[in-house]
C-alpha cells in the first residue's frame, strides 16, 4: 500500500477508536512514518489515548519513553508505572521490562520473577538474562534465588511457548498462497 493509503486506513480506524492503530499512529509520528510528520508530543497524545483504550503496546512506549526522558523528564518510577500496567494486560516485553527496572533497583528476586513469566511466555531476552545471572558465578546479584532445576524448567517452557507460536504461524500461512 502506499503512504496516503495507509494514513487513510489508519486514520479510519483511529477514528473508530481502535486502540492499536491509535498505537501505530503514535509510532508513526514518532519516526515520522508514512508521511507522518516526526513529532514527538503528537506520538505521546496518541499513546495515552490508547493507554486509555486497554493497549499493552501503548504502555511499552510511553514506559520506554519516560525511561529514556525522550521529550519528558526522565522519571523511572513512571516508567515502571506503565510497564506494569502493560503487564497487566498481558505484554511480555513490559513484564521483561520491569525485570530490568527492579533489578536496577536492587530488587532481584522481585525481577527474576518478572523474567521468569515472560520466558515462560516465550520471551528469549528474559530467558537470557536468567541464565546470565545464574552463570556468572556471583559476580551478578541474584543468583540465590535460581537453581539449576528452576533455570531447566523455565527453559523448557520458553522452548514450549516459542514452538506454539511458529507452529500457529505455520497454521495461519499453511492454507496461504504466495
Amino acid at each position: 500500500k502506499s503512504d496516503p493509503e495507509v494514513r487513510r486506513h489508519l486514520h479510519a480506524a483511529c477514528l473508530r477508536n481502535d486502540h492499536i492503530a491509535i498505537t501505530q499512529m503514535g509510532n508513526h509520528y514518532w519516526d515520522g512514518l508514512h508521511e507522518a510528520p516526526q513529532d514527538d508530543l503528537k506520538a505521546l497524545d496518541c499513546w495515552i489515548r490508547a493507554v486509555e483504550l486497554n493497549s499493552a503496546d501503548a504502555c511499552i512506549c510511553i514506559g520506554d519513553v519516560y525511561d529514556k526522558g525522550n521529550e519528558v523528564t526522565v522519571d523511572k518510577e513512571r516508567a515502571a508505572l506503565f510497564w506494569r500496567v502493560g503487564a497487566l494486560r498481558g505484554d511480555v516485553y513490559a513484564r521483561n521490562n520491569i525485570g530490568y527496572s527492579e533489578y536496577d533497583l536492587g530488587n532481584h528476586e522481585i525481577a527474576i520473577r518478572h523474567w521468569k513469566i515472560a520466558a515462560e511466555a516465550g520471551h528469549q531476552k528474559s530467558l537470557n538474562m536468567l541464565k546470565d545471572i545464574y552463570n556468572a558465578d556471583g559476580k551478578n546479584p541474584g543468583k540465590e534465588f535460581i537453581s539449576k532445576e528452576y533455570l531447566e524448567s523455565t527453559y523448557r517452557a520458553c522452548h514450549e511457548a516459542q514452538m506454539e507460536v511458529k507452529s500457529e504461524e505455520r497454521e495461519k500461512h499453511s492454507g496461504a498462497k504466495w
